[in-house]
């Protein structure tokens, strides 16, 4: 069919306005300064460099010009608004759904704390939201056969890959990407202060013990999270520690997530596979194996992949068991892979069993009574391990790590949180749930549009079963439960309710899925070969924007943070020193190589550099050489030498 010089002229407009959009979205952060919400509730604008060229304007109005914007640029999804007529109950609710999950509506909810950085990545996803909407109305108006037979082809054979094959290849791909991306981001080892200390306890447990014996002068060895009682041990359960003690044991402790991680990826996949069959299940691998926020957890060395793959797999089981395939070994996996969610992260596990146990209510017709007992009994010596756990360490079976550390002020609950002397309200639990909702929006994918955009389209158009209502329980559980508690952070994204992943990617899945249909029934010209075809060049847009600017930042501000390498270690050992004790100046050199403290004094000791107050620690420890370090420099000293020393300052 012949184009007009009008419908190219249209086109040409769609196309320059999302590259206007996206480009402006991008640099938004550039020229939007936020003052203290506590003091004016207003957000600045300023020009770059530029003191004259400022306005002000309240968080409310801008909110408001915003989801407008987005309103507005959303209709032009419909070739006629008339058409929409009929479906506008569910369009408004579309609307909403996106509304929550990219706008900082938290910030009206009077004086609690709030997460600033993620103002910026609200509003540059809504421009960038508006630029993909343009973007994507001008592919509908132009055919390009060509591309369109080389990408149906291209469906047709990943259609026709054998699934062990394309499950394989996933999984070495992502232990691939992952282990490139701990080893060349975060040094392989671990960085955040959380990973430092359960490495720690993973090193005692890879020895033979749970705890190590106090050490002289500790305050030489305080960290964060780390207790001294009558013993010296960490705050955290014992579940991720013995699995990490695995990779301690056999020299991989940096392929350790990335191993798990690409294990969740299977489980993901049959998961899919059982539920939705084999092209929304290799989709599923796809778009988890793409995620940013899976790819960087993965990689690190904190506790939620761990969780992550254990609850994945109880998931998993609890399918099987529901459909019958090998029922009683199934919930024998489901039992034992929550019993060691509940070792690895007790709280997030609690949670995720509320509407796995809903389920089994509602299910109750495919369960027997023989399976549910089989399955709790995994989870009772799991909780018994706790206990006895909790009474080697605490002393009481009853008393956690946590709050032998804090007191009863770690509880859940709306209370004194126990270190920021800020109390816990339903305020702040409410921003806490949309700061996560809009971390999820960003960090998911990392697109320059929401990552919950199909997600959301599928909750508010597709057909939802028990299956579909059960993952909307899983990631309601998160978000409620994490209402009750009194911190909240988003260092490597919303890493509190990452265990809700599988979910938001299964949800994802179906959306794509229903998309296409979507699509050919609001433009009767289009196939729905075409539809798809369209819905790939948005989502190949989407990736490769994210990958070139969005993810590329990231890595590059993760490993700026949390990028770091145990030079002190390597040096000692490169020069054959059998016995050292190491004064570490910086909080970052020192937490890196803390891990080495257990067991501890074999061979090195690791303490903080506390300048004349060396010599006391150095003298506990006379048949030992002694050594200034920071990170990069490394100097042996004498004993008469540290009392002359200086700590590093703040």
């Amino acid at each position: 069919m012949r184009v007009t010089f009008l419908q190219w002229c249209r086109t040409s407009a769609y196309f320059l306005g999302a590259v206007f959009l996206l480009w402006f979205g991008y640099s938004l952060q550039e020229h939007l300064i936020l003052l203290d919400a506590l003091l004016d509730n207003n957000l600045l604008i300023v020009i770059r460099d530029s003191p004259y060229l400022s306005f002000s304007l309240p968080f409310w109005g801008v909110n408001l010009i915003a989801g407008v914007l987005l309103l507005c640029i959303l209709f032009l999804i419909a070739p006629v608004i008339p058409v929409m007529r009929q479906y506008l109950f569910h369009f408004v609710i579309f609307c909403l759904l996106l509304l929550i999950c990219m706008l900082p509506l938290h910030v009206h909810f009077g004086n609690a704390s709030f997460n600033q950085n993620l103002f910026f990545l609200s509003y540059r996803l809504i421009l960038g939201s508006c630029g993909i909407v343009l973007f994507f109305r001008g592919l509908v108006d132009i055919r390009f056969s060509h591309l369109h037979t080389f990408i149906s082809r291209f469906f047709l054979w990943v259609r026709n890959i054998r699934p062990s094959s394309f499950i394989i290849a996933m999984f070495v791909g992502c232990v691939l990407v992952c282990g490139s991306i701990s080893w060349h981001v975060f040094g392989g080892v671990p960085g955040f202060m959380d990973s430092c200390v359960y490495m720690f306890q993973a090193r005692l447990f890879a020895h033979g013990v749970l705890s190590a014996p106090l050490p002289p002068e500790q305050d030489f060895f305080y960290v964060s999270h780390v207790i001294f009682s009558d013993k010296w041990y960490t705050m955290y359960p014992p579940g991720y520690p013995a699995v990490l003690a695995l990779g301690v044991i056999f020299k991989i402790s940096w392929l350790v997530n990335p191993i798990l991680g690409a294990l969740t990826i299977v489980c993901i996949y049959l998961i899919a596979k059982e539920l939705y069959g084999d092209s929304i299940a290799k989709l599923s691998a796809v778009l988890a194996c793409a995620s940013s926020f899976f790819l960087f957890m993965s990689s690190e060395f904190a506790s939620h992949t761990s969780t992550l793959f254990f609850v994945t797999l109880a998931f998993l089981s609890f399918v099987w068991m529901v459909k019958k395939k090998r029922p009683l070994l199934s919930a024998v996996v489901c039992g034992a892979s929550v019993g060691m969610a509940l070792l690895c992260r007790p709280y997030t596990t609690v949670w995720i069993c509320v509407p796995l146990g809903i389920a089994a209510i509602v299910m109750r017709k495919e369960l027997t009574l023989r399976h549910i007992i089989i399955g709790a009994i995994p989870i009772l010596v799991a909780c018994c391990a706790f206990l006895a756990y909790n009474y080697a360490t605490t002393g009481h079976p009853l008393l956690f790590g946590y709050i032998a550390m804090h007191g009863k002020g770690h509880y859940p609950g709306f209370h004194l949180a126990p270190w920021d002397n800020q109390f816990h309200s339903v305020t702040q639990g409410f921003k806490h749930m949309f700061e996560n909702l809009n971390a999820l929006s960003y960090y998911l994918f990392e697109w320059p549009i929401s990552s919950l955009f199909f997600a959301c389209f599928f909750l508010t158009y597709g057909k939802k079963r028990y299956w579909e209502w059960l993952l909307v329980g899983w990631i309601s559980a998160l978000l409620i439960g994490h209402f009750f508690y009194f911190f909240n952070q988003t260092i490597f994204g919303p890493r509190f309710i990452y265990e809700c992943l599988p979910a938001l990617i299964l949800l994802t899945s179906k959306g794509l899925s229903l998309s296409a249909k979507f699509i050919t029934s609001r433009w009767k010209s289009l196939s729905e070969v075409h539809a798809q075809n369209i819905l790939c060049l948005v989502l190949i847009g989407l990736f490769l924007f994210a990958f070139l600017f969005n993810i590329s930042s990231t890595a590059r501000s993760y490993q700026y943070f949390f990028g770091t390498d145990v030079t002190i270690q390597k040096y000692l050992n490169k020069n054959n020193v059998e016995q050292a004790l190491v004064f570490v100046k910086g909080r970052r050199a020192y937490q890196v190589h803390y891990p080495f403290n257990a067991p501890f004094a074999k061979p090195h000791i690791y303490a903080k550099d506390k300048g004349s107050e060396n010599k006391k620690l150095a003298v506990k420890f006379p048949n030992y050489r002694y050594f200034i370090a920071e990170q990069e420099k490394v100097e042996e000293v004498t004993l008469d030498e540290l009392q002359k020393s200086e700590p590093k300052s703040k």
